[in-house]
């Protein structure tokens, strides 16, 4: 039922207008859901929204992963020199495909693309055939120890529990859907956008008839912390690797090391 709701609620970038001013708001959400979350006072939050990748999936098996699938097809590459970088370049296709605004490209063709210009890049002989195989490797992936004991904490608190990713359909459902009672989920392919795209966090919540001041955005990835407070949501930040917060002007609400620590500390906020 979920997969049937999420495909209902896709649309075309084509018809989608600029991000920037009251007007092209207006496009994204609708004029009346506009005015209610301007105007809304803080409120009880009611969903928890979850960034996924590097915040419920544990990135750090991925080197190895990396390594293992040249290996299987006799080339010697260094997953760990190969992984950030592949990351780093991915991110900025997503970043290029919602600047241009041109038509969505799915995050599977972006990565595709991706894999064959650092490959080429990185001199290392891949097959075309084999470019679609990185980005499968994410649907291989474990989550952190500590979330499932922190969403049911979270659950019991009485939160709608949301995943909301850039990562595709696909991924998603191989790596985390059946894991737990979800009660919605987005990817980039629901709405046809990538983060940090505002109308990729606005649209979610008002498909669900929920106010920006009711969602907590938890994510270990800095552009979140960017995206989801610029977008007026509490924000928690998953301290998965010691980072410091880079000054972009946003802060997290909470900075806590993971989602044990997290569910104690929205104990306070139960909606």
């Amino acid at each position: 039922m979920a997969q049937e709701a999420n495909k209902e609620q896709r649309v075309s970038r084509r018809d989608m207008v600029g991000m920037t001013g009251a007007g092209a708001l207006v496009a994204v959400v609708g004029a009346d859901a506009l005015v209610g979350m301007a105007s809304a006072a803080p409120a009880k939050a009611r969903a928890i929204f979850f960034d996924v990748g590097g915040t419920i999936l544990d990135w750090s098996a991925m080197p190895e992963k990396i390594t293992k699938f040249f290996a299987d097809r006799g080339l010697k590459v260094d997953g760990k020199a190969f992984w950030i970088p592949w990351r780093t370049k991915l991110f900025f296709y997503m970043m290029y495909n919602s600047m241009i605004d041109d038509g969505f490209i799915p995050l599977d063709e972006l990565s595709r693309r991706s894999t064959l210009a650092l490959t080429g890049a990185m001199k290392i002989d891949l097959k075309p055939a084999d470019a679609d195989g990185i980005l499968a490797l994410l649907g291989e992936l474990d989550v952190y120890p500590d979330v499932m004991p922190g969403l049911q904490k979270m659950r019991e608190l009485g939160y709608q529990l949301v995943p909301h990713t850039q990562l595709s359909y696909r991924v998603l459902k191989q790596a985390l859907l059946d894991r737990f009672k979800w009660d919605r989920h987005f990817t980039s392919e629901t709405f046809g956008l990538y983060k940090p795209h505002r109308g990729i966090y606005l649209k979610a919540i008002a498909s669900m008839g929920l106010e920006r001041s009711e969602v907590i955005y938890v994510t270990s990835n800095q552009f979140d912390v960017f995206g989801a407070k610029g977008m007026g949501f509490r924000t928690a930040w998953i301290g998965r690797w010691n980072e410091q917060l880079e000054p972009y002007g946003y802060a997290p609400d909470w900075h806590v090391k993971d989602f044990v620590e997290l569910a104690k500390v929205l104990e306070s906020e139960k909606p």
